[in-house]
Order: C-alpha cells, then sequence, then structure tokens
C-alpha cells in the first residue's frame, strides 16, 4: 500500500512538472524556434548575422507597436526587460520566432507587460505584437 502512495505522488508530481514547464513555454508555429536575445539565437544554430537582424527588425516593429517609456525605470516598472530604441525612449525587449533557413525575418513578436490581479501581485502578461 505504501508502494502505490509513493508512486502515486511520483506520478502526479512528474505530471504537474510537465504541464507548468510546458504552459509557460512559448510556442512557436511551423518549425521556427522561440528566441529573445543574440545567445538564444546563436544557440539554435543560427548565424549571428542573421540573430543581430533579427534582432533589430524585432526591436523595430515593437518599437513602433508597443508604448514608449520616458526612462528605463518606467520602462521597466511596467515590462519585465528594456532596451533603449534610436529614436529614444524605452520599450520592451522583444522576443521572437525565426524559421531555419528562412532569412532574418522575425515571426509572432512577442514582449512580456506587468499586470496586477485581484491581490495586488505583479505578474507577467505576454502581449503578442501582430
Amino acid at each position: 500500500m505504501f508502494k502505490f502512495f509513493i508512486i502515486a505522488v511520483a506520478v502526479a508530481a512528474a505530471g504537474f512538472s510537465a504541464y507548468y514547464a510546458f504552459r509557460r513555454s512559448p510556442v512557436c508555429s511551423a518549425d521556427g524556434k522561440y528566441m529573445a536575445t543574440q545567445s538564444d539565437c546563436e544557440a539554435w544554430g543560427f548565424n549571428p548575422d542573421v540573430c543581430t537582424q533579427a534582432i533589430e527588425k524585432a526591436r523595430a516593429v515593437v518599437a513602433r507597436a508597443a508604448p514608449k517609456s520616458e526612462t528605463m525605470f518606467q520602462c521597466e516598472v511596467r515590462f519585465s526587460d528594456c532596451f533603449e530604441a534610436q529614436d529614444g525612449g524605452f520599450s520592451p525587449r522583444p522576443s521572437f520566432c525565426l524559421r531555419p533557413n528562412k532569412g532574418a525575418d522575425p515571426l509572432e513578436v512577442r514582449y512580456l507587460e506587468y499586470e496586477s490581479d485581484r491581490m495586488n501581485r505583479k505578474k507577467t502578461k505576454e502581449v503578442r505584437v501582430e
């Protein structure tokens, strides 16, 4: 009986862990890879030049679509991570998808914005830029 209980607890813990890990993992459509930084991009096997171009393009998309803040502090209070846009102001750092052998055009650009729940706790909300 005790072995059955231990096995049931282990299976439940494994199931919960798998659900929690995959629930939080954003997924790209088709055969794309999800990334946010130069090192993420290079880890997926993309050329560093392609990574740099893709990050610049994703930042340009987010700089146009997301609200800007005047200072880095104001930006990081509202968003999880920020960068300074070329035309001034600070915008949230994007994450995006790239497809192998398809160039440096980022797909499914997203950024994380903080929101408060009913108990006034901060949690992140993923905002997808279409």
